[in-house]
């Protein structure tokens, strides 16, 4: 079980190791089970896209969601 502030501060370095990392639209949290039990989320646009993400950040778990392009309307 990973704590919401526990994510939250995973999510930092995540951030940072993304930062050049091309095709990622969004990165947050996200509850998986229960209110003690959080995972780190990144949105991707391609399937390729997905290589680059770790798949744990300070023994938070990452899931990855391919989106699609993401434009504004």
């Amino acid at each position: 079980m990973v704590t919401r502030d526990e994510a939250r501060a995973a999510k930092s370095a995540l951030l940072g190791a993304l930062a050049g990392v091309r095709g990622v639209c969004g990165v947050g949290l996200s509850q998986r089970g229960g209110e003690s039990d959080w995972v780190l989320r990144v949105n991707v646009e391609t399937l390729s896209a997905r290589k680059d993400v770790p798949p744990v950040v300070r023994g938070v778990p990452v899931q990855v969601q391919v989106v699609g392009p993401v434009t504004a309307r």
